[in-house]
């Protein structure tokens, strides 16, 4: 272990022995209000449209017995107040996952799995690998939200939903001619640029992970760059210059400002609601195409993870029935009403048994054992957003842009990286 986590995990360790005061597994574990029940306190980023969802399980929990009472919290920054007030659960990403366990924030959890009587291999591999650090487990993986493909029914019929590069190419000489405000497609400037361009590299083989760091100075890496580059200045399947958000947006047209129209949008599941509400019947579902040299997609995967200060009996019995309800396969469908997809093999089972119920995740559940998820390597999610930051914009917006350009970049991505990961 570095020198820098080593001082992390000592700081780390003191912010945490604060917490207890704050509903992070103190030693008063009832609450002193109007309920004499075990509280729980669950914190997620869940705002938004599937943040419902998410309080149909809690509520439903709350309602199904008279012992414990999840408490939960929705916040965007809830990782940063995780940090700042602690919690006794808490849903992470896998790339934090891997970051808050070094740093020694949330504890290994085999025992909340052997005590709610589920196992390692009622999950998705892929799901359990991501939940796992240095050999150990320290999530209980909740989904993989793998980007996914909407299209508008309205201009691509089913026969013609896009699976290669080619197709997209076909596709918007079409559409182009139709009309040429319409494109395939919009490649956004930022908010799922790190998924686009993560794609890729899992479409391409390519491993960034080196010796704890990311290693982005890679020529594969930056013809994956200039791919996607080209897609905006040489095939023109997107318009140059877009911003945040924009491939669902130019895809469901809900800004006012938006002058083209993008037929498909690869994006997130959580856009599913909103996508449904614009076209109803009209609205199609499918894996994203294969740009690259095989099928993958990039996934991000929920999991819920226990602090380290959860050492109350209570606490811990509540938190075991909590997991019993959730790995409940009805129970854990609420989740797949939301469109994510779970990764309970047995709730996968009753998704495969309804795919009209469940759109999304039945599409999905075929796709989430080929996804690519983010380097395992500390600080993943600040080494990645570097490159996001520093280089996509340039790939989406400066048409005179070449390989070299984007070597050196990356080269300079990579020292970044190795600093962040402790390695200099």
């Amino acid at each position: 272990m570095k020198w820098n986590r080593i001082v992390a995990v000592t700081v780390s360790a003191a912010m945490v022995a604060g917490l207890a005061a704050c509903g992070s597994g103190g030693e008063n574990s009832k609450s002193g209000g109007s309920s004499d029940k075990v509280q729980i306190h669950f914190l997620n980023g869940f705002t938004g449209g599937d943040g419902e969802f998410m309080k149909k399980i809690t509520d439903g929990f709350n309602s199904s017995q008279d012992e414990y009472e999840i408490v939960e919290s929705q916040e965007k920054d809830h990782l940063t107040q995780f940090k700042a007030n602690g919690s006794d659960l808490v849903v992470m990403g896998d790339t934090d996952l891997y970051t808050y366990a070094v740093d020694g924030m949330i504890q290994e959890v085999s025992d909340f799995y052997e005590k709610a009587g589920i196992s390692t291999d009622d999950f998705v591999e892929s799901a359990i690998n991501a939940a796992t650090v240095d050999g150990e487990i320290y999530g209980l993986p909740l989904d993989i939200h793998p980007l996914t493909m909407f299209y508008n029914k309205k201009l691509v019929s089913d026969e013609e939903v896009p699976k290669t590069y080619e197709d997209l190419v076909s596709l918007n000489e079409k559409l182009q001619a139709q009309d040429p405000s319409l494109s395939v497609m919009a490649i956004p400037g930022s908010g799922l640029s790190e998924q686009y361009w993560m794609a890729l590299v899992g479409q391409n083989g390519i491993e960034l992970e080196k010796d704890g760091y990311c290693n982005f100075a890679q020529d594969d890496l930056a013809d994956v760059f200039m791919k996607w580059h080209d897609m905006v200045f040489t095939d023109h399947l997107s318009p140059a210059n877009l911003g945040l958000d924009s491939e669902f947006t130019s895809f469901a047209k809900t800004a006012d400002d938006i002058t083209t129209q993008a037929a498909i949008s690869l994006t997130g599941v959580w856009y599913y609601s909103t996508a449904k509400e614009v076209y109803g019947d009209d609205l199609g579902i499918a894996a994203i195409p294969t740009i690259g040299k095989q099928a993958a997609t990039f996934g991000g995967s929920h999991n819920i993870a226990v602090s380290a200060e959860v050492k109350d009996q209570d606490k811990i019995d509540g938190i075991v029935e909590f997991l019993k309800y959730l790995y409940t396969p009805e129970n854990l469908l609420n989740w797949a009403d939301s469109g994510q997809t779970p990764v309970y093999l047995p709730t996968m089972d009753l998704i495969k048994e309804k795919p009209d119920e469940y759109p999304v995740p039945a599409v999905n559940v075929d796709t989430v054992a080929n996804c690519t998820f983010a380097p395992r390597v500390y600080n993943s999610t600040s080494q990645t957003a570097y490159v996001t930051e520093n280089i996509w914009g340039k790939v989406t917006t400066e048409e005179n842009l070449t390989h070299e350009d984007l070597m050196k970049l990356l080269e300079q991505a990579t020292e970044n990286a190795k600093q962040l990961a402790g390695e200099e």
